[in-house]
């Protein structure tokens, strides 16, 4: 019996021993942030395309703009993808530096490559961190904020509760083993979809999960380089030709709605998020800012799109307030082969938020 006891202790002692070592390894793949793609606080970045070559600067969050302070009180925060970044738009050219250029206290937690449900996950970080403002600027991108929606579970991603601080790992966090069980939580989530899927006959769809963690990139100072992970294809994908402008480009409808993914179910998927914002943030100004794409800026029409942006304006309201761009963005205010914003778009955004928010 003793030997047997001595056998069970020793074997406990290895599994933890494991599992410790496990959650240790883990920090070395997975982190705390509030970016999607982590970066290094107070980092720099180029960024050079057929359009422009800029550098991108930022903050102690990892986050293009002013440092975050908690407990500050902002005039405006700006929640977006590379629109309100200011992909291509150099330094004290962006819609931040020109709305704190006109007095007003600005963050911006805006990101390259990100959609609605990054954005609510975000307000919920920085909500956890201290985020105090008036008002919280939505930018919706019309041309590509509805992909990769329209099949996902987002129902426990709106209920999940954040813990407060979020981003704190500490020694309690190390002792629970929060990384490990983040990442069992998501590998279990997963196969569960795809059993109940494969012999239930459930939906093919998967959970849209929180991110407790991100993963860690290898930083490089190029940005490009950092977000194809090194992969030369994409890199060259990305960097554009000067003989494929945008304006060149002619879509029918069918193919439009496809490429961007605007359909019924990511409609109403992202009107829920959009709709779980103002929930979060009690008492604060609630704006989305609806961005048509290049192609609509360029004369790209369609019934079908009109009636979605028609069906979204009408859902949204009265929670939040919407400032419609359709119309009102011109050619001249994008680049042409990448159909971001360029200085003047950043320009006229800008002194409309702020006479808007007057």
């Amino acid at each position: 019996m003793r030997n047997l006891l001595k056998n069970i202790a020793a074997l406990a002692f290895v599994l933890l021993l494991g599992l410790y070592l496990a959650e240790w390894l883990l920090g070395f793949y997975l982190v705390r942030a509030v970016p999607r793609y982590p970066l290094p606080p107070f980092a720099v970045q180029r960024h050079a395309t057929v359009d422009y070559d800029v550098a991108y600067r930022y903050n102690n969050h990892g986050l293009r703009g002013p440092d975050f302070h908690p407990g500050e009180a902002y005039d405006a925060v700006l929640f977006g993808d590379s629109f309100f970044f200011g992909q291509g738009v150099a330094e004290g050219k962006t819609i931040t530096d020109n709305m704190r250029g006109k007095g007003l206290k600005v963050l911006n937690v805006s990101e390259i490559a990100t959609n609605p449900s990054d954005y609510f996950h975000k307000l919920n970080v920085m909500k956890s961190q201290g985020l105090r403002s008036r008002t919280v600027v939505i930018g919706l991108c019309m041309g590509n904020d509805f992909q990769d929606i329209a099949d996902k579970d987002i129902g426990p991603a709106l209920a999940h509760q954040y813990r407060t601080p979020f981003l704190a790992y500490d020694v309690r966090s190390f002792l629970t083993l929060a990384r490990l069980r983040y990442q069992l939580g998501r590998k279990t989530r997963q196969i569960k979809d795809w059993f109940n899927y494969r012999f239930f006959g459930a939906p093919d769809r998967e959970t849209l999960m929180v991110h407790e963690f991100e993963h860690r990139r290898k930083f490089h100072s190029d940005w490009l380089r950092f977000f194809a992970d090194n992969r030369p294809e994409i890199m060259a994908a990305m960097t554009g030709s000067p003989a494929r402008p945008l304006n060149r480009e002619a879509l029918s409808e069918p193919e439009y709605l496809e490429k961007i993914q605007l359909g019924p179910e990511s409609l109403e998927k992202t009107t829920r998020i959009l709709l779980a914002m103002p929930e979060r943030l009690p008492g604060t100004r609630f704006l989305v800012v609806l961005i048509p794409g290049p192609h609509y800026v360029w004369g790209f029409r369609s019934g079908r799109y009109d009636g979605y942006v028609a069906q979204l304006k009408k859902s949204l309201s009265p929670s939040l307030e919407i400032i419609d761009l359709h119309g009102r963005t011109t050619p001249r205010m994008h680049f042409l082969h990448d159909g971001h914003w360029n200085e003047a778009g950043h320009q006229y955004l800008a002194d409309y938020l702020v006479d808007y928010l007057k």
